[in-house]
């Protein structure tokens, strides 16, 4: 997978083994009023998710190309936080897992 996905890594493609994380864009480029931009040509699509989905949409084709596969049922799209090898990715950075620190805070 890293060979098929060189021009992708390190952003927006993360490779961990077999596990791919697909960078989103570092801002949601708020307006004036602090809401996210949208597209001119469609006033309904916040432009962040637009830019988002082009890099998805690359990155799925080109491993698409190369003969590699996707299981749709561990795939997660479009979420505004997920786990990734043990660590959540959100927005604004990683953070621990929650189930970790629970584990953690509740510890004797």
């Amino acid at each position: 997978m890293v060979f098929i996905l060189q021009p992708e890594i390190p952003d927006p493609a993360n490779i961990f083994i077999d596990d791919l994380g697909i960078r989103g864009p570092v801002t949601t480029y708020p307006n004036a009023d602090g809401e996210p931009e949208t597209l001119e040509q469609n006033q309904n699509i916040r432009r962040f998710i637009w830019e988002h989905a082009l890099d998805v949409h690359r990155i799925m084709h080109r491993v698409k190309c190369g003969g590699g596969t996707f299981a749709p049922n561990k795939a997660q799209i479009a979420k505004p936080d997920v786990v990734i090898v043990g660590q959540k990715c959100t927005p604004e950075g990683r953070v621990p897992e929650d189930k970790k620190v629970e584990k953690i805070l509740a510890w004797p």
